[in-house]
């Protein structure tokens, strides 16, 4: 992903405005450093109330789950006696919804009240601004999408599904919407599921109607229609070029797969206009499949309770930061229920939602024009917002980077006492090219999908101008469990349990990890658990246990300020810094397939987004090819030779594509070891099994090597 804070142009931009205000900002400066108490109040203003801040003990976020009937377990603070969150509230009357159906007309009628209506917005073309649909014209658009479906032989209820296979926009939410005003069922489809997977949910789902914006996605799905029998309909979101309409429309006849434009839908059912199916709240509103580490994707199940109470939930946690309607940008992909759940609770509350042109290397030019005052974000984004700053940093002159450490130093007494403020000197002037990068209205960032590092979190807390916090959470709990409180000064943790579930600790005996001891396997259990995953009760009793507990297979402490940190993974998993995750012994188990390959340690962390690996050569088969070849050298000295890495490198790739490994999956580089992994050296077991976290500590100074040298 590329930057949102592009080096160029935050350099070009920072150093004219620190040209420019630095000898005023200094003086400025030196004044507001001697009087900074009685100052503050007038250079600054802060986000929030200071009165946000009375009522929280910082050092008990988190207490045991007694009146929710589990003493285990911990639950926020705030929640106290109250029972877990399981329906959403409206904020302009009395009225309770527990489905998104009721949940939507409660947004709308928010909008209608404290706002100006609008909805949905999208743009053009870069020379555009951003253009809405109202509440009111969402609505009646998904009533006429929902209408369509039905005239063209879909039925309303839970026996229906319909896919998706496009980038977020205006069509993407509306046809979601559609299928929750008739009981509908919806599926999600990404380009990096690959072929065989797609196949396997069209078939596992029945999918009959696709939603679709590329062509190349399109003729790919013409491509598999032999193998996909349901498969009966094709509904262009977007105006395709004629040639490549044309194109398609001639495959799709040799295919006997109808084609549609959603602009023919819409017109079929604003003709003949069918009645709401209102969902209950135990129905199913998607099946949203996770990407898998090892054989096909599992559909977990997510109902319309599940999105209620975590929506509701969201209301109560960020309800201090949102003051007014506010504007969400909309880039991470629509298809994972992190950007899903986001989405849909700011429909539930009448915020605004303002959708990318497509292109992520040009985000910034989207966040100028639409102003969003809520970022969602994922650490790889960040890490290279963070990078780019830091280049721009290190260029500034000895008195502009005085400066820049001087706004740094007062951000972060704020920090400190838990407040975010605009100051008049340090947001108004110094950090300003940052904040405007983010379009300069930006309140609240949200990281998730991967954790994001504690020095770069801490340096973002202080230079955005924004609540920036730290969330987690699985496709199975609807995206989110837990998340960093509004002002938390801390890094490291994801913070405390969200008010619609409560968290316990279970022993992981064969790490020698004990509840006991305030660490263990994380679970969760609350109203925003999914349902299980669709057609799979092997795989559904595997992640749920008899109570309803979700087996989350991270590994977790509290921390003493009843703070959640993750600190392993029970399963030899961990997840990219993109949310991927990866199963590093099913690609060991590929490369070994080599004959040049004796043992091998795949290594990758949240932190970056691709993998590594350590390769014990396979000592006779190498010392025959270096026979073969006239290289000179024992083991040792073949494993420093660069030709006999390439060698060995280029096998593996071939294995790699032979077993259709993804590109996340495959090993940027390689570290070719003389000595085998054994017990003597503590690299294995007894029961000869690898022993993953030595060999990360073994290897260290290699690994971050390899690393340096990629990037």
């Amino acid at each position: 992903m590329d930057p949102i804070v592009s080096d160029k142009n935050l350099s070009s931009s920072f150093q004219t405005t620190l040209a420019v205000g630095s000898a005023v900002a200094l003086i400025a400066g030196a004044v507001i450093h001697r009087h900074k108490d009685k100052l503050s109040s007038f250079l600054a203003e802060n986000l929030v109330n200071d009165e946000m801040n009375l009522d929280i003990d910082w050092q008990k976020l988190s207490i045991p789950a007694q009146a929710q009937g589990c003493p285990e377990a911990r639950v926020a603070a705030d929640l106290g006696l109250r029972p877990l969150i399981t329906k959403g509230k409206s904020t302009i009357d009395d009225r309770v919804f527990s489905t998104f159906y009721e949940g939507f007309k409660v947004g709308r009628d928010t909008a209608n009240r404290r706002g100006d209506n609008r909805c949905l917005g999208f743009r053009v073309d870069r020379q555009s601004e951003y253009q809405w649909v109202t509440y009111n014209e969402t609505e009646r658009a998904a009533t006429e999408i929902g209408s369509g479906l039905i005239q063209v032989g879909e039925h309303h209820g839970q026996k229906t599904f319909i896919g998706i296979y496009a980038s977020n926009s205006v069509e993407w939410m509306t046809t979601a919407i559609a299928c929750h005003f008739h009981s509908m069922i919806y599926v999600p489809l990404y380009d990096t599921l690959g072929e065989a997977a797609i196949v396997h949910i069209i078939n596992q789902t029945s999918l009959k109607t696709i939603f679709v914006d590329k062509p190349e996605n399109i003729l790919n799905l013409l491509g598999l229609a032999g193998q996909v029998s349901t498969l009966k309909r094709i509904i262009l979101t977007k105006k395709l070029p004629a040639e490549k309409e044309a194109e398609v429309r001639k495959k799709a006849e040799e295919k006997g797969i109808e084609i549609m434009t959603y602009i023919q839908l819409l017109e079929i059912g604003r003709s003949e206009p069918v009645a709401h199916h209102p969902p209950k709240p135990d129905d199913i509103f998607e099946i949203c499949y996770t990407s898998g580490t090892t054989g096909l994707p599992k559909g977990a199940m997510l109902t319309h309770k599940n999105i209620v109470s975590l929506s509701q939930s969201a209301n109560e946690f960020f309800k201090p930061v949102f003051n007014e309607l506010e504007i969400l940008i909309s880039y991470l992909p629509l298809a994972h229920s992190y950007e899903q759940t986001i989405e849909l609770y700011c429909l539930c509350s009448g915020f605004k939602i303002g959708y990318f042109l497509g292109d992520v290397r040009q985000l910034s030019d989207d966040l100028a024009h639409l102003k969003p005052t809520i970022m969602p974000c994922v650490p790889r984004l960040l890490n290279r917002m963070y990078d780019n700053i830091q280049a721009t940093s290190r260029r500034l002159g000895p008195i502009k980077r005085c400066l820049f450490n001087m706004a740094l130093s007062a951000k972060s007494r704020d920090v400190e006492e838990h407040r975010v403020s605009r100051h008049m000197v340090w947001d108004g002037l110094v950090l300003k090219p940052i904040q405007q990068r983010l379009g300069g209205r930006v309140k609240l960032i949200v990281s998730g999908a991967a954790p994001l590092s504690p020095t770069i979190l801490q340096f973002l807390k202080r230079v955005c101008g924004a609540y920036v916090v730290e969330g987690y959470g699985q496709t199975e709990c609807c995206g989110v469990a837990a998340c960093q409180p509004l002002g938390d000064d801390t890094v490291g943790n994801i913070g405390v349990p969200l008010g619609c579930n409560m968290i316990k600790l279970v022993d992981v005996p064969d790490m020698q990890y004990f509840a006991k001891d305030n660490v263990g396997e994380l679970c969760i259990q609350g109203s925003n658990v999914f349902k299980g995953y669709y057609k799979d009760e092997e795989k559904t009793r595997e992640a749920l246990d008899a109570d309803g507990w979700l087996h989350t297979g991270d590994v977790a402490r509290w921390i003493p300020s009843g703070r959640i940190q993750i600190i392993d993974r029970k399963k030899h998993m961990f997840k990219l810094s993109q949310g991927e995750y990866v199963a590093p012994e099913r690609i060991e188990n590929i490369y070994i397939q080599s004959k040049y390959v004796a043992q091998v340690f795949v290594y990758g962390n949240g932190y970056k987004s691709y993998t590594v690996a350590i390769i014990v050569p396979d000592s006779d088969e190498l010392e025959k090819h270096a026979r073969t070849e006239h290289i000179s050298g024992d083991i040792a000295a073949l494993c420093k030779k660069k030709e006999i890495k390439d060698l060995i490198f280029n096998d593996i790739k071939h294995l790699e594509k032979a077993n259709g490994l993804k590109g996340f999956e495959m090993a940027k580089d390689i570290y070719l070891f003389p000595e085998q992994f054994s017990v003597e050296n503590n690299l294995l077991t007894p029961t000869m099994k690898t022993k993953r976290p030595e060999l990360s500590k073994y290897f260290e100074k290699e690994i971050d090597e390899m690393y340096k040298d990629i990037e």
